[in-house]
Order: C-alpha cells, then sequence, then structure tokens
C-alpha cells in the first residue's frame, strides 16, 4: 500500500509542457502565469489575477514557464493536461481579445 500512496503522489506532481512561438503573444511573459480552468473547453493563461475569474473558474493553478529558442514553454499539471485531452485534440493558443494580458487556449 505504501509503494501505491508513493506513486500517486508522483504523479500528482507530474507537468506536461507545452510549447507557444513568441509571435504568438505581444508581450514578454514572466517566469510564472497563473492558468485558469473556464469551462470544459476553454483555459486561460493570466499575467495577473482576473477578479471575474477567481470568483468561477473551475480551478486556478500557477504555472512555470521558460523562454528558450523563440518559444515559450509552460508546465501544465499533468491532471490539467490529462483532463482536457491536450495531447489527442488540436487547440488553439491567442491572446484575449477581452483581456490583452490573458492567453486563451481553446479546445
Amino acid at each position: 500500500m505504501l509503494s501505491q500512496l508513493k506513486a500517486s503522489k508522483m504523479e500528482l506532481m507530474e507537468k506536461v509542457s507545452i510549447e507557444l512561438d513568441k509571435s504568438i503573444v505581444s508581450m514578454t511573459l514572466p517566469d510564472r502565469l497563473i492558468l485558469y480552468a473556464v469551462d470544459s473547453s476553454h483555459l486561460l493563461l493570466a499575467i495577473k489575477p482576473i477578479s471575474s475569474l477567481e470568483a468561477y473558474a473551475l480551478s486556478k493553478n500557477y504555472v512555470k514557464v521558460t523562454y528558450s529558442k523563440n518559444k515559450y514553454r509552460i508546465d501544465l499539471p499533468k491532471k490539467i493536461y490529462d483532463f482536457y485531452h491536450m495531447d489527442e485534440t488540436d487547440y488553439t493558443v491567442m491572446v484575449s481579445e477581452i483581456n490583452p494580458n490573458a492567453i486563451e487556449i481553446l479546445l
């Protein structure tokens, strides 16, 4: 039973990355973003907390951002990546028209 608990704990800590081309975003991204799960087909990455999402988002996580070779790598929690089937689904990444300091991921 102890080995099962260790495995579960490690899996929860596992991260999965997505890459964004620097040309998608007009600003320099910080080392950390806020990831909001808005609904079943919509994630939002924000530089600063967004008050309306703080109240109704399904979840909120802080994610690490690294930059290399004109690409941003964003480490998503594995649970989010798996829940949204991001390995099996096409998704669109764009800067939000409503909030230019946020990045939308539409699934």
